[in-house]
C-alpha cells in the first residue's frame, strides 16, 4: 500500500502536468525519494495550486527559481500551505509540517495532505484524485515504524540529509512556460492572422522560411505594441490617473517607437538585401538595451495595475472592456505586458536558426554572426537584470525578517553583494568557546550569524534575531580534518567542521555542518565569495555598481544586471569596467611579432565593426600588426584581417597556460637524455586539487585515479570498442588492460574517425609515463593534460585529434543523463555563483540541457573537473557534429 501511496501520487502529478510522462519518478526502478527530492523546493506543488484552480497562489508571493536557498524553498512550502487552507478548504490537522518536506522528515504525511487537495471539490473538476477510490475503501495499513525494515519513507530524511535539491530547471518551464507561449503564439506567430500578407515572396528554401518567421513576427509584435498603446494606454488616459499609468505603461510608447523604425529597417534587409539583416540588429542593440529597464519595472507595473483594479470598481470595467475590444477578452492586460518580455528574447534564437540554413557559404554569414552575437548579449543582459530584480527581492525580504539587524547609515544588505548560500550550522566562537545553533546568511561581503525564532510553524516561519557578523575580507576559511570513526560512530550529525579567523590572529568561529558534503559546500561558497569581493587577479579592482549599462572594457560585451554587475578599477584617472573574468587582462594593449594558431578559425566568431576576419588553419604562423582589446590584427599568406586573441599564442611562449592552472614542477627529457624540469599548465583536479597520482600497481591507485573523468579501470579492448561505438569523435578514456599479452597495463582508447584506436601507455624505468618516446611525464594525469592540448599527431601520425571529452562525461551518470552535445569555449568566464562553471578559453563542456536557451543560459559538464552547472551559451561555441 505505501508504494502505492506515492506512485499515485507521481500518476496525479503527471495527470496535472506538473511532472512530465518521462520523469524519473515514473520510471520501474524509481523510489519515493526520486518524487520527495522533486518536491522539496515548494516550486512544483505551488504551480500545482495554480493548475488545479488559476491565480490561487500569485506568482510574485513565491520564488520559481530559489536555487537552492533553504530560505526560499521553506518560504515556498508556506505560500503552499497557506493556499489549501484559504482557497482549497483543508483544514490545519490536513496539513504536513513544512520541514516534513524540505528536510523529508514525514514523506507520508506530505502525501496525506497532496491526497486530500487532490480530492478536493475544487481539484476534481479538473482531475480525479489519488487513492483511486478502490484503494480508498480498503482498511488503513497497520501502523509502520521508522525502524521497520519494509518501511520505505524511513530512510528518506538520512537520504534528503546527503543528497542536495534538485536542479529541476527542465521540469519549471514544462509546467509554467506554456501559457506564456499560447499568449506570445496567438500575437506574433507568423499565422497569427489568416488574412495576413507577407511583403515577401513565397520561401523556397529553409533559410527563406527563417527570413519570413523572423520578418512576419516582427511585424506582428510591431502590431501587438500599437495595441496596447491605441487599445489601452490612449483610452485609459481619463480613467487612470497620470501617475499610475506611467507604472502601468512604462516604456511602451519608447519601444513602439524604437521597433516601427527596427522593423521598417528590417523589413528592408529582407526584401531587398540592404542593409544586411545582421546590421539591423547591430545597429539597433544599444536601442534595445531599453528592455533592462522595462524588465525591471514590469513587476511594479503588473502590481500597480492590480492595485488600481483592487481598489476601484470603474477603472476594471473600464479595463476589462479595453481588453474585449481589443483581443475578445481573450487575453488580460497584465498578460500583454509580458509580451515584450518574450520578443527581445527571441532574437537570439531567430538568428541562430537562420545562419544555421543559410550554410557556411552564405555571402551575409560575417554579417549574421555578429548580429547573432550582440543579440546573445542582449539577451544574457535582459535575463540578468531579471535575475538581480529577484535577488534584490530576496535580499530585502532577509532584512526585514531579521528584526534587530543594525545597518550602518544609508547602507541596506543588497550592498554586502548577492546571497551565496544560507543555511543552520553550529558555531562556536573562539571567545567563550560554547557552541550555538545559528542560522547563516552568507553574501559576497559579510557572513550574517542569526538566531531562529518560530513565529508561525505552518505559515509565517521563522524571524530571526541578529547575533554576529563576519565581514569577509578581513577573515580566512580553513578546512579541518574529518572527525574520527568514533564520533561518527555515536551518530552526531555535526562533525564536519571548518574554521574561519581573523587574518590578524585576534579571533576565530569554528562551524560544524551536518555531513562532509554539506562542509564543502559551504567553503566552496565562502571562496567564491571572497573571490568574488576581492579578486585575486586584481587587487585594485572592487566590485561596482553601474548605474547605466556599461560594456566591458577589454571584451567589448555587457557587464550584466543591475547591482555590481562588474568591477571598476580604482588606480587614478582610470574608467575601466570589467567583467569578473577580465580583470587584469589590458584593453588597447599587447606586444607584437609572431603567433601561432592554436587551431583552426573561419571566422566564427565574426571581428565585428566591419573588420575582416583572417581565417587560418591550426599552427599557421601569424605576423602580428595590432591589437584591439580580444580582437589582434595579423598578416598570413599576404592577407590581414582580425581574430579572437585566444586562438592564437606567441612563438616564443612553449607551453599555453590556462590563467586557473597551478604550475608544477614535472619532469621532463633533454636532448641527451637526462631528465630536466619544465612547469607546464596543471590539470583541473576533479577531486578538489589532489596531488597527481603516480600509478603503481595496486587497488589503492586505481581508487585514486577513479575520480578522473578518463579513467575506468579494468577494462578490455572488446569492451572499449563497445562501449564507445556511438560516441562522439574525440572521446577517450584510459584502461587498465584485460589482454593476457598485456593484462595489468595501461592503454589509452580514442574514438577517431569513426573508429575506435587504442594505443599503449608505457613506463620507463625511471617510472616516467610516455606515449611516444620524445615527451615523458611523472604521472599520467599530467601525459593527459598535455594530450589534451596537443594533437596525438606529433608521435602517431594516422591520428590526428588531441584527447576531447572523457568516457564518463559522455557515458553519464544515470538513467536519464543525456548529452545532447558539445561546447568549447571562446572567451572566459569567471562563475560568480557555486550554480556556475568557470571557463577558460579552450575547455570544453558536455551540453545537458538547453532549456535555458532564451535566458542566455546553458547547463552542462566540464569535461576536464567534471563539474556539473550553467554557463553562459554567448561564451562558447558548439562544436559540430563529428
Amino acid at each position: 500500500m505505501a508504494m502505492e501511496e506515492w506512485r499515485h501520487c507521481v500518476d496525479w502529478l503527471v495527470r496535472c502536468n506538473i511532472l512530465p510522462e518521462e520523469h524519473r519518478a515514473t520510471q520501474p526502478d524509481a523510489s519515493a525519494f526520486d518524487l520527495a527530492q522533486t518536491l522539496r523546493d515548494g516550486v512544483l506543488i505551488c504551480h500545482l495550486l495554480n493548475t488545479l484552480s488559476p491565480n490561487s497562489v500569485d506568482l510574485k508571493d513565491f520564488s520559481q527559481r530559489p536555487q537552492l536557498s533553504q530560505f526560499l524553498c521553506l518560504k515556498n512550502i508556506r505560500t503552499f500551505l497557506q493556499s489549501c487552507q484559504s482557497v482549497f478548504g483543508l483544514s490545519t490537522s490536513d496539513l504536513f509540517d513544512p520541514l516534513d518536506l524540505f528536510e523529508v522528515r514525514d514523506f507520508r504525511k506530505v502525501l496525506t495532505t497532496l491526497s486530500k487537495l487532490s480530492k478536493t471539490p475544487i481539484a476534481k473538476r479538473r482531475h480525479s484524485g489519488f487513492p483511486p477510490e478502490q484503494f480508498s475503501h480498503r482498511p488503513p495499513p497497520p501502523r509502520r515504524y521508522q525502524d521497520d525494515d519494509d518501511d520505505i519513507y524511513g530512510n528518506l530524511p538520512d537520504l534528503a540529509l546527503h543528497h542536495d535539491l534538485d536542479d529541476n530547471e527542465e521540469i519549471y518551464d514544462h509546467v509554467y512556460q506554456e501559457d506564456d507561449d499560447e499568449i506570445y503564439e496567438d500575437l506574433c506567430t507568423r499565422n497569427r492572422r489568416e488574412s495576413s500578407i507577407s511583403e515577401l515572396p513565397a520561401p523556397v528554401t529553409k533559410r527563406d522560411y527563417c527570413i519570413k518567421e523572423l520578418h512576419d513576427t516582427e511585424k506582428n509584435y510591431v502590431d501587438a505594441l500599437r495595441m496596447i498603446h491605441l487599445k489601452f494606454n490612449k483610452p485609459l488616459k481619463d480613467i487612470i490617473s497620470k501617475a499610475d499609468r506611467d507604472v502601468i505603461f512604462a516604456h511602451i510608447e519608447k519601444l513602439l517607437d524604437v521597433h516601427e523604425k527596427f522593423q521598417a529597417e528590417l523589413q528592408s534587409a529582407c526584401t531587398s538585401g540592404k542593409p544586411k539583416i545582421g546590421e539591423v540588429f547591430v545597429k539597433y542593440k544599444k536601442s534595445l538595451l531599453l528592455y533592462g529597464n522595462y524588465c525591471s519595472d514590469m513587476p511594479k507595473a503588473q502590481e500597480r495595475l492590480e492595485e488600481v483594479t483592487r481598489r476601484n470598481e470603474n477603472i476594471r470595467t473600464q479595463i476589462e472592456n479595453c481588453e474585449r475590444l481589443a483581443n475578445d477578452g481573450k487575453f488580460k492586460l497584465r498578460d500583454l505586458l509580458h509580451v515584450p518580455m518574450q520578443r527581445v528574447l527571441k532574437y537570439h534564437l531567430l538568428l541562430r536558426e537562420l545562419i544555421k540554413q543559410s550554410g557556411k557559404q552564405a555571402e551575409d554569414k560575417d554579417s549574421l554572426e555578429q548580429g547573432l552575437e550582440a543579440m546573445m548579449d542582449l539577451s544574457l543582459y535582459v535575463n540578468e537584470v531579471k535575475r538581480d530584480n529577484e535577488t534584490l527581492q530576496l535580499i530585502e525580504e532577509i532584512q526585514s525578517s531579521i528584526g534587530d539587524l543594525q545597518m550602518p547609515a544609508n547602507t541596506t544588505l543588497k550592498d554586502y553583494g548577492r546571497l551565496q548560500k544560507d543555511g543552520e550550522l553550529k558555531v562556536k566562537n573562539h571567545t567563550d568557546n560554547k557552541i550555538r545553533i545559528r542560522y547563516i546568511f552568507l553574501f559576497d561581503k559579510v557572513m550574517l550569524m542569526c538566531k531562529a525564532k518560530m513565529v508561525d510553524r505552518l505559515f509565517s516561519g521563522e524571524s530571526y534575531s541578529f547575533k554576529e557578523a563576519i565581514i569577509l575580507a578581513v577573515y580566512k576559511v580553513q578546512d579541518q580534518q574529518p572527525a574520527n570513526r568514533e564520533t561518527q560512530r555515536r551518530g552526531d550529525k555535526w562533525n564536519s567542521s571548518f574554521v574561519m579567523g581573523k587574518k590578524d590572529g585576534s579571533n576565530a568561529f569554528s562551524f560544524f555542518a551536518k555531513t562532509e558534503d554539506m562542509k564543502a559546500k559551504w567553503i566552496d561558497a565562502i571562496k567564491l565569495a571572497l573571490e568574488n569581493a576581492s579578486p585575486p587577479q586584481g587587487i585594485n579592482y572592487v566590485m561596482h555598481t553601474f548605474d547605466q549599462p556599461t560594456e566591458c572594457s577589454v571584451c567589448g560585451k555587457l557587464l550584466r544586471g543591475v547591482f555590481f554587475q562588474g568591477y571598476k578599477c580604482t588606480d587614478p584617472g582610470s574608467d575601466i569596467a570589467v567583467h569578473k573574468e577580465c580583470i587584469g587582462k589590458k584593453p588597447n594593449t599587447g606586444s607584437r611579432g609572431q603567433v601561432r594558431a592554436l587551431c583552426n578559425y573561419t571566422g566564427n566568431p565574426n571581428p565585428g565593426g566591419g573588420r575582416p576576419a583572417l581565417r587560418f588553419q591550426k599552427d599557421d604562423v601569424i605576423k602580428l600588426l595590432n591589437n584591439d582589446a580580444q580582437w589582434w590584427k595579423g598578416l598570413l599568406n599576404g592577407d590581414e584581417g582580425w581574430f579572437p586573441s585566444q586562438l592564437v599564442q606567441e612563438i616564443e611562449n612553449k607551453i599555453r597556460r590556462k590563467p586557473s592552472y597551478l604550475d608544477v614542477k614535472i619532469r621532463s627529457r633533454t636532448e641527451n637524455g637526462t631528465p630536466s624540469n619544465i612547469s607546464p599548465p596543471r590539470a583541473h583536479s576533479p577531486a578538489n586539487n589532489k596531488p597527481y597520482v603516480n600509478v603503481v600497481d595496486d587497488d589503492r591507485s586505481s581508487d585514486q585515479l577513479s575520480v578522473y573523468k578518463w579513467f575506468v579501470g579494468p577494462m578490455g579492448r572488446d569492451t572499449a570498442n563497445h562501449r564507445m561505438e556511438h560516441m562522439p569523435n574525440g572521446t577517450f578514456l584510459i584502461r587498465v588492460s584485460e589482454n593476457p599479452g598485456r593484462k595489468g597495463e595501461l592503454s589509452l582508447s580514442i574514438r577517431y574517425d569513426n573508429q575506435v584506436r587504442h594505443i599503449r601507455v608505457e613506463k620507463n624505468a625511471e617510472g616516467l609515463f610516455y606515449l611516444a618516446d620524445t615527451k615523458f611525464f611523472s604521472s599520467l594525469p599530467e601525459l593527459v593534460e598535455f594530450y589534451q592540448e596537443n594533437s596525438l599527431a606529433d608521435s602517431f601520425p594516422g591520428v590526428d585529434t588531441t584527447l576531447k571529452f572523457p568516457f564518463k562525461t559522455q557515458s553519464g551518470g544515470g538513467a536519464n543523463t543525456r548529452i545532447l552535445g558539445y561546447a568549447e569555449a571562446v572567451y572566459d568566464y569567471a562563475a560568480t555563483a557555486t550554480s556556475q562553471l568557470s571557463l577558460c578559453r579552450g575547455d570544453k563542456v558536455a551540453i545537458l540541457s538547453k532549456t535555458g536557451s532564451d535566458k542566455g543560459w546553458w547547463k552542462g559538464e566540464h569535461c576536464i573537473s567534471g563539474k556539473n552547472g550553467y554557463f553562459p551559451l554567448a561564451y562558447v561555441r558548439e562544436l559540430d557534429d563529428d
